[in-house]
């Protein structure tokens, strides 16, 4: 009777090992799911895009081709060409439905701009890129749209609360052509209004074209955080330059 008994609890173990494992391995094929690569699908009312006249521009957000009502943020950054992407503007957009998210915006002048939908989707991001027209004459001017050649994306991740005292992290997102900016050699130079020493720290690639680094921002106030990107055997040396704010 004693063997009955210890047979009866030996399969009993078993059978919950089992379940467990089970659970586990429906938990991380789960995350696996989960961690599928957001899209983003931008749209404008038509091209060109009409000079002084608020103009809607909408991106699509999908999951495993899903909508993503929830994303933590979508954020168009635009400039004309002329002036650079470091004179560029950021507008958060706002969730319409079915995972649209939209802006309206007035282009104040004619000619090429450049626009990003920066796209957060739990802790994945996205940043596709495009070119558009703005005004009849530079429409007429035959300018190749498809041309984006050397075209680098630089983004600094400014969601988090940064605050003197207490380590930060700094993350960036760097693309060119469109695809990540990998294996090059990343570093945040760091300078503020109340000192004049420059601070440099070397950043690790987490993930494909993502780069992180950890500072400590020894008082409030405003910093500069000059992003340089390079990959000397392809003569590439470039550099971003953000603002953020130190709080207490």
């Amino acid at each position: 009777m004693k063997n009955v008994f210890i047979v009866v609890v030996l399969l009993f173990i078993s059978a919950c090992s089992t379940s467990n494992t089970e659970d586990h391995s429906s938990t991380a094929d789960d995350q696996n799911a989960a961690a599928e690569l957001p899209e983003a699908k931008v749209d404008f009312e038509h091209e060109p895009i009409p000079a002084n006249e608020k103009t809607p521009i909408k991106a699509t957000v999908t999951q495993g081709g899903e909508p993503v009502p929830d994303a933590e943020y979508v954020k168009f950054e635009i400039w004309h060409d002329s002036d650079g992407q470091d004179a560029s503007k950021t507008i958060k957009a706002e969730h319409e439905e079915d995972g649209v998210y939209q802006i309206m915006h007035t282009f104040k002048k004619e000619g090429t701009y450049q626009v990003i939908a920066h796209t957060q989707v739990d802790d994945l991001h996205v940043m596709p890129q495009h070119e558009i027209t703005v005004g009849e004459q530079a429409e007429a001017s035959g300018h190749d749209h498809g041309n984006n050649s050397g075209k680098f994306m630089v983004h600094l991740m400014e969601e988090q609360t940064f605050q003197a005292g207490n380590e930060s992290t700094l993350t960036t997102h760097i693309n060119h052509m469109e695809e990540p900016f990998s294996n090059g050699q990343v570093r945040f130079e760091i300078s503020s209004d109340q000192s004049d020493k420059h601070t440099y720290v070397e950043a690790e690639e987490e993930e494909l074209g993502e780069y992180t680094a950890t500072y400590t921002f020894p008082e409030p106030g405003g910093y500069t955080i000059n992003i340089h990107y390079e990959k000397p055997e392809e003569e590439i040396h470039e550099h971003k330059k953000e603002t953020i704010d130190v709080v207490q």
